[in-house]
């Protein structure tokens, strides 16, 4: 079994350099020996036990961690983390382990700890000639991580990354632990809970949908069952398009009949993104478009030929802001914007691309302090939403590098799915990480608040615009089924030991 160690460390900076916090430290855990199973996997259970209550006799917070990529403070705790890197085994479901009447395919049905990144499960999937149904826009997040923010990609008929899972195992206590599903949707039998995982299986769709986005607050995640499919292949083209009444119908109604397709079926699409330079023009005239439709998996298939040095066919605003910011000069004024324009237009040049999502989500390369943030909007209004955020440029009176990018999700049944709406567009504003960021973005999001234009925010970014009042307003009585599946799984201790300052200030703890 690994073996575990605590390592005082006064503060942990993320990934992407967004905020400082204040800790005592971090649990660590040692890599698998050869030949680990399951009897290490369920002594590393008991020891996630041990560190719980630990936090709870010494009055400490906690959390997991996985690649610490989130912008806001949602999965940290003041006290202590656990870095779960290391904990990476995996369980397929043999035969007769599947519940009875599983509607899936059970061959399908990968269980992954909490340590592996999307990256590794796509190279393991692969290896078993298998995909994730949905990916984010890059890999290098883990699993628990990608879902508990609500990470989305742009799988318009699919979903976002919370939809490939059917199963989680919760560490919840001192002495409890849970195997949950949607009683809905039962996936495997009560003895592959207890037997593979030690854990006790608990059916309860408000309870799963409840823990399915819940930024680590549920307890210790140690593993989710996802259901995969077949490798399959990204037929993929980036091109300039004019914003004109054919793109806006397919931004507004995802009616892609007037679009040029590429001479492709809209049957087989699967990935459809905009993104805008607001420093363009009000509104821009073009838009970088992504076009990427489903087809067959080949043999011969050769990965797409993308320098390691460039964002990824896949990337969103933000790892293309993350490009620029290497190359961002000291000027300002008009004279920035003169360069701001053939840079964006150079990093989202043209592209034809066949690839597997292994290969096109992947690579971000941000660098520094980037801002990112993202708010879930319904179809009909999209449009608005983007006037809004172009004449808040437009008045804004600083020129600074910033795009606007628009992806499309199916709606989650995550009760705090941020991508609720069915479909989602999913508006994000990405740009350098400064005070003047921060104060258009604010602008943004008021100005959409004040159209009376439903919305909600990711959580992994910036949302610093999240208030109690303004969750009631987004997700109605899910707040309060949210708050009672935790008080359900959770005793009061517990809750304290997993609770932070995102979760008193958006009003989420109990």
């Amino acid at each position: 079994m690994p073996a575990r160690s605590f390592v005082p460390q006064d503060t942990w900076i993320p990934r992407h350099q967004s905020f400082t916090q204040q800790i005592e430290g971090y649990y660590d855990f040692d890599a698998y020996g050869p030949n680990a199973g399951v009897a290490d996997y369920k002594q590393v259970s008991g020891e996630c036990q041990a560190i719980i209550a630990e936090a709870v006799q010494a009055h400490k917070t906690l959390r997991a961690m996985g690649s610490s990529w989130s912008l806001s403070k949602v999965g940290v705790a003041e006290h202590r983390l656990i870095n779960t890197k290391n904990l990476r085994l995996s369980l397929a479901v043999a035969d007769g382990f599947a519940a009875p009447g599983y509607a899936g395919v059970r061959e399908n049905l990968r269980f992954f700890e909490c340590g592996y990144s999307i990256a590794e499960i796509n190279r393991e999937l692969a290896g078993e000639g298998l995909s994730l149904q949905a990916s984010g826009s890059n890999n290098g997040q883990t699993l628990p991580g990608v879902v508990s923010t609500n990470t989305h990609g742009s799988a318009f008929k699919f979903g976002a990354t919370p939809e490939n899972v059917v199963g989680i195992h919760l560490i919840t206590g001192p002495s409890q632990q849970v195997y949950l599903e949607r009683a809905s949707y039962p996936v495997v039998t009560e003895s592959f809970a207890q037997e593979k995982l030690g854990a006790d299986l608990v059916r309860d769709d408000a309870k799963f949908n409840a823990a399915l986005v819940s930024f680590g607050s549920f307890g210790i995640i140690r593993g989710m069952m996802i259901e995969t499919r077949k490798l399959f292949l990204l037929h993929g083209f980036r091109s300039f398009r004019q914003f004109n009444p054919a793109l806006k119908k397919a931004i507004s109604a995802l009616d892609f009949s007037d679009l040029d397709l590429h001479n492709k079926s809209a049957a087989d699409l699967y990935h459809f993104q905009v993104t805008f330079n607001p420093n363009e023009g009000t509104p821009p005239n073009e838009a970088a478009v992504y076009l990427m439709f489903e087809i067959p998996w080949t043999d011969n298939y050769t990965p797409p030929d993308f320098s390691e040095d460039e964002a990824g066919p896949g990337a969103a605003g933000m790892e293309v802001m993350g490009e620029l910011f290497t190359r961002l000069p000291n000027f300002l004024g008009n004279a920035l914007k003169g360069w701001i324009n053939p840079q964006v237009r150079n990093v989202l040049k043209p592209y034809e691309i066949k690839g597997a999502i292994k290969d096109i989500f992947r690579g971000e390369k941000t660098q520094g302090r980037t801002f990112a943030s993202g708010i879930g909007l319904p179809l009909s209004r999209t449009l608005e939403a983007l006037d809004i955020a172009f004449q808040a440029y437009a008045n804004f009176g600083t020129v600074f590098p910033v795009l606007v990018t628009i992806r499309f999700v199916k709606g989650t049944k995550a009760l705090l799915g941020f991508t609720k709406f069915d479909p989602t567009c999913v508006m994000e504003i990405d740009a350098i990480n400064t005070d003047t960021t921060h104060q258009f973005a604010t602008q943004v999001w008021t100005g959409i608040e004040q159209a009376g234009i439903p919305f909600t925010m990711h959580w992994g970014k910036f949302n610093s615009f999240l208030t109690r009042s303004r969750l009631d307003s987004m997700y109605g009585d899910n707040v309060n089924k949210w708050i009672a599946s935790r008080e359900a799984l959770l005793t009061p201790e517990v809750r304290q030991v997993f609770t932070n300052d995102f979760l008193r200030g958006v009003g989420l703890n109990t």
